[in-house]
């Protein structure tokens, strides 16, 4: 559960049995292989050179402008409908791709068509030429869509913070990166130069050459929308006078309906979106919206004891998995300068990740301890930004480090008694929330820094009696993921995999993916894993708990964004998955993230 300087307790206050892993395989979020793929003949499922008159389970597509449609797996098979041409794909080239295709688009004649990776990579066939990709950056957030010019000879790569990367003759209008908004993808009206962000609340904003940036409600749309709702995505077709263009977003549950001038939209309790028209009354559920959030890209990750990349490597090799996020912790025992970066003190940390191409999520312990282990502050005092100085330290060690983008998990597992942070009375949970603020304002005072802030209570917080999370919570403007730790491990009665999962974990996740839909924030699995714990409450080799914590986590509507799985034994708690003591959940691991 931690490194140097803190244990794993036994004494978990609350029969915490916590699961999950985050959307669609391993993802990082910026160092890309780029493809330049010629066209070839044939497509990845099609059924002879005219290709399938069905759906064939295809997550995302794109129209052919001269009459049936293509549709793409993240795994990137290309199957054509109608009579969309056969023209190539990364499965029927059996390329093995390290990120998986996010978007897809057409060129205006219908001969050809791009792939876009959520790393940005860029795959094109048949007429579609090569115009550059993301490949050489690093992205602080994968890219969610792609949108071609009106002549074909550019194309717009969105990320999902709403940033906007232009090729060929696309040019840069604006985008809606550090508003606080998450992209959908985008919109592009050939009648009128430029695009429209279209972001998670279902409006868009739009950029052009002539008139400064405009935001279009979803109460007032240019044009007419209809959307097909998929068991994990849902694909959105935009007609515009002149051309349709086509994006895809992983949001179940979603329902669209044509709006008519005077349509209104009004949000109720959770997130709740509820749209009145001419065409009748829609609601989006809050969980939809939480979907949209999580980018509809799970990144993979885990945490080993080794702090550098060679134990990635050997995770990674084991479970037949491709992590891209690595969890690591500051030290918590050896005072401010230990764990700010002072005097060169994290060295051994961020030496070896830098240019490594891992995210690293790292634990910060916001109270840290002497070397005798003396606790050397309080929560109070944190509150008032008493110790704001060390997290301005900390925060250009991790710039001059290479790790500005890091997830940082400020105080993790606050409402557990183990932690010297311990916010588990009203005023120190209030106090912790001042004291998270107080952090997150320090550390975004320096140049370069990119972080994401985690606030990462254990899963069972959401569930137990007398807690309130929402005294803990810093507020939206200070929170970009919500973290959740869960294990395996209940105090239910029986105690069997199944009884576990539906009395313990399963309430825990449930009421967790609530309150972040409501907050509008995805999730993420900052620790979970199997466990034998010395107290006999682990429930073992349980491959039935990867196989739930896999399914949830994959499920869009769920908002998670990365995961970690914790393979380390220590503390009384074995969740070493690699260490031979759980055959059958590691095969289960292989087969759901592998």
């Amino acid at each position: 559960m931690q490194q140097t300087g803190w244990t794993r307790p036994l004494s978990l206050v609350f029969a915490r049995a916590f699961v999950l892993l985050v959307v669609v395989p391993v993802l990082a979020l910026g160092v890309a292989t780029v493809f330049s793929s010629g066209g070839s003949a044939g497509a990845a499922s099609a059924s002879g050179s005219g290709g399938s008159g069905n759906y064939s389970g295809g997550m995302m597509m794109a129209a052919d402008p001269t009459g049936g449609f293509w549709t793409v797996t993240p795994s990137g098979a290309v199957t054509p409908h109608g009579s969309a041409p056969a023209l190539g794909s990364p499965a029927l080239s059996n390329l093995h791709l390290t990120r998986p295709v996010v978007g897809m688009a057409s060129t205006p004649d219908g001969h050809g068509y791009w792939l876009v990776a959520s790393d940005g990579g860029i795959f094109n066939y048949g007429d579609a030429a090569f115009y550059g990709s993301t490949g050489a950056i690093r992205l602080n957030m994968p890219i969610v869509g792609l949108a071609p010019t009106p002549d074909g000879h550019g194309y717009w790569l969105v990320a999902f913070d709403g940033g906007i990367f232009t090729f060929g003759d696309a040019g840069y209008y604006g985008s809606t990166a550090g508003k606080g908004t998450f992209a959908y993808g985008l919109i592009v009206n050939p009648a009128a130069a430029g695009y429209s962000v279209v972001t998670a609340d279902g409006s868009a904003t739009s950029f052009g050459p002539s008139a400064p940036a405009s935001n279009i409600q979803p109460s007032s749309p240019p044009s007419t929308t209809t959307t097909t709702t998929r068991p994990t995505r849902s694909t959105t077709t935009t007609t515009h006078p002149a051309a349709t263009t086509t994006t895809t977003t992983r949001a179940p549950r979603t329902t669209t309906t044509t709006r008519a001038p005077g349509t209104t939209t009004t949000t109720g309790p959770s997130g709740t979106t509820t749209t009145t028209g001419a065409s009748g009354t829609t609601t989006t559920t809050g969980l939809a919206i939480a979907s949209a959030l999580s980018t509809g890209v799970l990144q993979q990750g885990a945490y080993v004891a080794s702090a550098n990349p060679s134990g990635m490597t050997s995770f990674a090799r084991q479970t037949e998995t491709s992590p891209a996020v690595a969890t690591q912790y500051l030290p918590g025992n050896a005072g401010w300068a230990g764990m700010d970066g002072s005097g060169g003190s994290l060295s051994w940390l961020l030496n070896p990740w830098q240019g490594s191409g891992y995210t690293l999520s790292l634990g910060v312990p916001i109270i840290p301890t002497s070397s005798s282990g003396t606790a050397v502050g309080t929560l109070a005092q944190g509150a008032t930004g008493a110790f704001n100085s060390y997290y301005v330290t900390l925060a250009q060690t991790l710039v001059a480090g290479g790790q500005g983008n890091a997830y940082l998990r400020l105080g993790w597992e606050f409402d557990g008694s183990w932690m010297h942070w311990a916010a588990t009375t009203p005023s120190a949970e209030a106090s912790f929330a001042s004291y998270f603020q107080q952090i997150v304002t320090a550390m975004r005072s320096v140049p370069g820094e990119q972080f994401r802030f985690v606030w990462n209570p254990d899963a069972g917080a959401f569930t137990q009696s007398g807690y309130s999370v929402a005294s803990a919570y810093p507020g939206n403007a200070y929170v970009n993921v919500i973290g959740l730790d869960a294990y395996d491990q209940s105090w239910a009665t029986p105690q069997t995999p199944t009884n576990a999962w539906s009395s313990t974990t399963l309430p825990t996740l449930t009421a967790a993916a609530q309150f972040a839909s409501a907050h509008g924030k995805p999730l993420a699995f900052t620790e979970w894993g199997v466990a034998i714990r010395s107290d006999g409450h682990g429930l073992g080799d349980d491959p039935y708990f990867i196989d739930q914590m896999a399914a949830w986590m994959e499920n869009p509507a769920n908002g998670v964004t990365y995961e970690t799985y914790f393979d380390d034994n220590s503390g009384g708690v074995n969740s070493l998955i690699t260490g031979g003591s759980f055959p059958n959940s590691l095969a289960a691991f292989s087969a759901a993230f592998g």
